[in-house]
């Protein structure tokens, strides 16, 4: 079955004349009768009677444009659906993040972002950094936000903001009531960290080394929440960012241990995986985001 021939039936059998179908599908009225008689000699039938006032529908014609109105009522769906997604109306935004943004930062961008557009589907898995690059190197995530460094090939980086880590203990924690303290004065002390392969874990290490701290044991923790809980009961010192800790400190229940070289400054990044195609509902929540 022809598609450019079945156009041509479908508008003389919609608009019920020769010369209206040729100024709709923009060909001349000699080529367009052309064409139908090539059509009908294909299909081996008569699909119109000629009239003096117009064209009609045989039988087999009748039948034929069942057809046709469906089939190009599915095109035109087609269409509008291509559009949706052009103008971010519609499609699937699979997002993966680490702990602090995906926890403390997206969900409310997320509800802001399906009160503008309710069609758009969204998955986001939480994870620490180099769960989210691997996954969008993998293309399991469109997107990713990260608070730490990358060690996945294939994807790139791009800052949209800042955040603070800073060292908090329990109010009954020995440094809790300190006014001045130094890096040394964790030595040999409980730590609180992240599991390996965060990203934060990652920094903080890196920082104990420069500062040359003498690290004391370590219990590890696979989310913030935890983490954070496990300092106000007195676990031991540990790195939050300062988003999510505000109440605490202002409650008394956490206390920030006054060592400025001891709080990281670090980029919160949107990675994606290189050449990758970014669909315009992925822009419009990136915009939103930035």
């Amino acid at each position: 079955m022809n598609l450019h021939h079945l156009a041509i039936f479908h508008a003389i059998a919609e608009t019920g004349s020769i010369s209206a179908a040729a100024l709709r599908v923009h060909v001349s009225q000699p080529a367009l009768s052309r064409e139908l008689k090539v059509f009908e000699s294909r299909l081996g039938v008569v699909l119109f009677e000629r009239q003096s006032r117009g064209m009609r529908l045989t039988e087999p014609g009748k039948v034929l444009h069942s057809y046709s109105t469906r089939l190009f009522a599915v095109a035109e769906s087609a269409q509008a659906a291509m559009r949706d997604f052009a103008d971010a109306r519609a499609g699937q935004l699979s997002i993966g993040a680490s702990n602090t943004i995906g926890t403390y930062v997206l969900p409310r961008y997320i509800a802001e972002f399906r009160k503008a557009f309710p069609q758009v589907g969204i998955s986001l898995f939480v994870g620490n950094t180099e769960q989210v690059a691997q996954g969008v190197a993998d293309l399991r995530f469109t997107v990713g936000f990260v608070e730490g460094p990358i060690r996945v090939e294939g994807v790139t980086a791009k800052a949209f903001s800042r955040d603070e880590l800073i060292p908090v203990v329990g109010a009954e924690h020995s440094l809790a009531t300190r006014k001045r303290a130094t890096p040394t004065d964790i030595n040999g002390l409980p730590l609180l960290m992240r599991e390996p392969g965060s990203g934060t874990r990652e920094l903080i290490a890196d920082l104990l080394q420069a500062l040359g701290v003498q690290t004391g044991s370590i219990v590890e923790f696979g989310n913030t929440e935890a983490l954070k809980q496990a300092a106000i009961h007195g676990g031991g010192i540990a790195w939050l960012p300062t988003i999510s800790v505000t109440r605490e400190l202002e409650e008394g229940t956490l206390v920030r241990l006054p060592v400025k070289a001891l709080a990281l400054q670090r980029p919160l990044s949107i990675i994606r995986r290189e050449g990758a195609w970014q669909a315009p509902a992925m822009e419009a929540f990136l915009e939103m985001v930035r």
